[in-house]
Parts: C-alpha cells; structure tokens; sequence
C-alpha cells in the first residue's frame, strides 16, 4: 500500500528533527543516519529505539547464567525491519547495530556484535 500524504510529511518531519542531531555529532548519530538512509518511519524509528533499551536494560539486568543473544535481538529487530526485504534480515539487523553502539545510550550493545560473529 502507498504512503499516504500525510505518512509522507510524518516520516519527512522525523528526518528534519534527526538530521539535527546528525548535524551536530555526526558520528554519534549514525543510527539516525542510517534510518534515514533507508526509508524507514516514525514507528519503526521508536520500535527500533525501544528494542534497543531493552537489551541494553537486559545486559545490564541479566541475572540468569546464559545471557540473551544476538539472535534473540535479531529476531525482534528483523519483525520491525521486515517490510524492507533488504533490511530484515542477520545483516541488516548487523548494520542497525553497528550504527547504535555509536551512541553512548547503545555501546553495551557490542557484546550483541562479539556474540554474532561467534
């Protein structure tokens, strides 16, 4: 189904607010960057961030002696991506969080990067 006009201004605005950022630590924010790059809107953009916390949270949390995994994240980032076929996928899930750990927020994140290439 196309975007509609209003989905388009939507997913416009959130690329004027993260090209901001970008603008400022272009570095830090390759995530954004790479979001924009892709096409990808304002939901998949939060459901991203949000999977994200959540296994940063988990690492940080983790109580049980077999920790989650990368395939455990990849799982849930791949539903998110999965309407872009070259996206939803390990490597696109890989990308993603190459881009993330980037961020101060994400850096825990590479335990994530170390376990995939295992």
């Amino acid at each position: 189904m196309p975007e509609s006009l209003e989905e388009k201004v939507q997913r416009l605005e959130l690329y004027v607010n993260l090209l901001r950022q970008i603008t400022l630590e272009p570095e830090q924010y390759r995530l954004w960057d790479w979001i924009i790059a892709n096409g990808l809107n304002g939901e998949q953009f939060n459901e991203i961030k949000s999977i994200l916390k959540k296994y940063v949270l988990l690492l940080q949390h983790e109580q049980v002696p077999q920790p989650t995994s990368f395939d455990d994240m990849a799982n849930e980032l791949i539903h998110v991506l999965s309407p872009n076929e070259y996206l939803a996928n390990r490597r696109g899930v890989k990308q993603a969080a190459k881009k993330s750990i980037k961020m101060s927020p994400y850096q825990s994140l590479q335990y994530y990067l170390n376990d995939s290439q295992e």
